[in-house]
């Protein structure tokens, strides 16, 4: 059975802590476990978690991992409403040219980004992309492109035939040959069912965006929450409550994720009460 999002990172915080600890060493452990929870459920707890997102840049990889959610989801969601003007030919043909790009290596195209901006500036003396940025001034654009061209590809080629389903379902044909406006199918039955699928396959796409921008975090020198993470395994032994800080990390990455989640759940009580 699959873990899912929340579960496995919870359990990636067990694990990295519980497995020094020794097997035998419990009471330590159900110890370290209380301190934890204690520590959690407090004022101040909240206050040293905004000093952290305010530190380690934040703003930056949420707002991006945000933007990045964004603009996949409004990518599927146009696709699925034009896909039935698509013929077959043609969606075969832009899902071989979804693979073909899915199977480039991300560092690749950092790369040809960065060669291709310093070879247009060399040549014509304009600045297109900001290839290296700082904690200060982050490079956006070309980070947003990166972090959004992957999971849009995996969500079509993974959507598509659920799209394909929910138009050739008798339902669909029917209330289209009564004269239903296309719109008012879309949104009262195409998406409603396509919203199940979606939501399973979001989670492992959540979890694709965090690991690439820890690439892009390193790569354009932006800092983050993911670049914080990463140096907690360098803090002194003698830090306070390490998993605390560990765990503030991880409920600041999965805050878009939770936020995404409520959204589904508000969509589904909304169709469920029409």
């Amino acid at each position: 059975m699959l873990i899912t999002l929340p579960a496995g990172i919870i359990l990636l915080v067990c694990l990295s802590y519980t497995l020094p600890l020794g097997m035998g060493n419990l009471d330590l452990l159900v110890e370290m476990v209380k301190e934890s929870i204690s520590q959690i459920f407090t004022y101040r707890y909240l206050s040293d978690l905004l000093v952290i997102y305010q530190q380690t840049s934040g703003d930056y990889t949420l707002k991006l991992i945000s933007a990045s959610l964004a603009i996949t989801l409004f990518s599927l969601l146009v696709y699925s409403y034009y896909f039935p003007k698509l013929k077959s030919k043609t969606v075969l043909r832009v899902i071989k040219y979804l693979e073909d790009i899915e199977s480039l290596p991300v560092l690749g195209i950092v790369f040809f980004v960065h060669w291709m901006s310093v070879v247009i500036y060399k040549e014509t003396s304009i600045y297109l992309f900001k290839t290296v940025g700082t904690p200060r001034e982050p490079a956006i654009i070309v980070p947003l492109v990166i972090l959004s061209i992957f999971p849009i590809i995996f969500l079509i080629k993974y959507m598509t035939p659920y799209i394909k389903d929910v138009y050739q379902s008798n339902y669909f044909v029917f209330a289209k040959s009564l004269g239903y406006p296309k719109y008012k199918l879309f949104f009262s039955y195409v998406i409603p069912n396509l919203l199940t699928f979606l939501e399973n396959i979001m989670k492992f796409i959540y979890l694709e965006m965090i690991t690439v921008m820890l690439f892009i975090e390193i790569q354009f020198n932006t800092g983050g929450l993911l670049t914080g993470l990463r140096n907690t395994q360098i803090m002194p032994p003698n830090s306070n409550s390490p998993q605390v800080i560990v765990i503030s990390y991880l409920l600041l990455l999965l805050s878009p994720y939770l936020l995404m989640s409520l959204l589904f759940k508000l969509i589904n009580i909304f169709i469920s009460n029409k």
